[in-house]
């Protein structure tokens, strides 16, 4: 019986050796990880990654659940956001299926072996189900760190920065103009003086990337050009820019919401939000007695679209929509289209910039694919039809 029990044990160990079980990848210096497969880890550690969690298929193969924040009211937007990185002990192939359950997938994925430079990952490298619930991406991973996101990941700490840089030696205050839910900084920059003043803001929702490169596009036009009229322009407008109302749901990879569960562009009436009050308190106290000829708000959506005040809307300077859809017109390849409309409780910024402001609030969306230079190229079109209606 024991010589038996010898040549069984024998055998055994003999198949073990022979083929060996993956060992999941422990380096010293490798992230703790949501999985670890033969050699590789996956993780989230890093700002505005993902909400995600994570198996080893048995193939080898990765699945990776794609999940929304607590939301207060029922039903969120469908902007479902995924970042991850996947650091590997050698050069590998790997399938990864990221798993949206009942939502869509929307963002055609990006890759990065920084955090910095990104690149679209090849369309022939994702593939879809019939219901587009579930997307496999085929992935080169090489030795070391890849990122994979849904857009480049530009965290709180990115664009706030970015502000500030495109800003400097142009006579402009950083101010700290309140603290988020989770008691981020909330950052906001006002420059001139002038008898009139403008607002704009961007990434209120924070995968919306698309919508912060028309933004920066935006400032760079209005803040570069050394003509006449846009000497007069700033001049005469006070300059006010919110760079980054949700630092919490940016850097917590959110998909729309803030740390408390709510829209913050539906909370602009009803202000339940300390981002949201904070914000509208600031702007009205930076304009003072100004008129805000125009807020603009810089968004992301699934095509390029102007949602304004219809035309007859009371506000002095309503008439700068016909020039700035004009200008988007007459300069762009692919003008956007527009959507006329007001609602007082919607609790929008758009809404609330003319039922508060008397300003005409523009809510400017950009395709979530649109390439950065077009994106960029909006932005400075918007910027170039203020200079030229309010710089005369």
């Amino acid at each position: 019986m024991i010589r038996r029990l010898a040549v069984a044990l024998s055998l055994a160990l003999a198949a073990c050796q022979s083929a060996p079980l993956p060992i999941p990848f422990m380096g010293s210096s490798a992230p703790k990880g949501i999985c670890a497969g033969a050699g590789f880890v996956i993780d989230t550690e890093f700002a505005a990654a993902g909400r995600h969690a994570c198996v080893i298929a048995p193939d080898g193969s990765a699945v990776i659940s794609v999940d929304h924040e607590p939301a207060v009211v029922e039903g969120i937007n469908p902007s479902p956001w995924f970042a991850f990185r996947v650091t590997s002990e050698e050069a590998r192939h790997l399938a990864v299926t990221l798993d949206y359950t009942d939502y869509n997938h929307r963002y055609a994925p990006w890759i990065s072996t920084d955090n910095h430079a990104w690149t679209p990952l090849p369309a022939d490298r994702v593939t879809l189900n019939d219901r587009k619930t579930r997307a496999t991406l085929k992935l080169d991973v090489p030795k070391g760190a890849m990122w994979v996101a849904g857009q480049p990941v530009s965290s709180a700490e990115d664009n706030v920065n970015w502000t500030r840089d495109a800003l400097s030696g142009r006579g402009f205050d950083g101010q700290r103009y309140g603290k988020s839910l989770e008691g981020r900084d909330l950052v906001g920059f006002v420059g001139g003086g002038g008898i009139d003043a403008i607002v704009v803001l961007t990434r209120q929702h924070p995968p919306e990337t698309s919508g912060q490169e028309a933004y920066r596009g935006f400032l760079e036009r209005l803040l570069k050009r050394t003509d006449a009229p846009a000497i007069a322009f700033r001049a005469r407008h006070r300059i006010i820019i919110a760079p980054m109302p949700n630092p919490d749901g940016v850097d917590r990879g959110y998909w729309r919401l803030n740390a408390g569960g709510v829209d913050l562009n539906r909370d602009w009436v009803t202000q339940t939000q300390p981002e949201t009050r904070a914000l509208a308190s600031w702007i009205k106290e930076q304009a003072g007695n100004r008129h805000v000829v125009s807020m603009m708000d810089f968004h992301s959506t699934d095509k390029t679209v102007i949602y304004a005040p219809p035309l007859t809307a009371p506000s002095p300077t309503i008439d700068f929509l016909k020039a700035l859809k004009t200008k988007f017109d007459t300069t762009l390849a692919h003008p956007p289209e527009w959507n006329y409309a007001h609602r007082a409780d919607s609790g929008n910024s758009k809404s609330w910039a003319l039922e508060t402001l008397k300003a005409p609030g523009i809510t400017v969306e950009l395709w979530d694919q649109i390439p950065a230079a077009d994106a960029r190229a909006l932005g400075a079109a918007a910027a170039d039809a203020l200079i030229e209606y309010f710089g005369q």
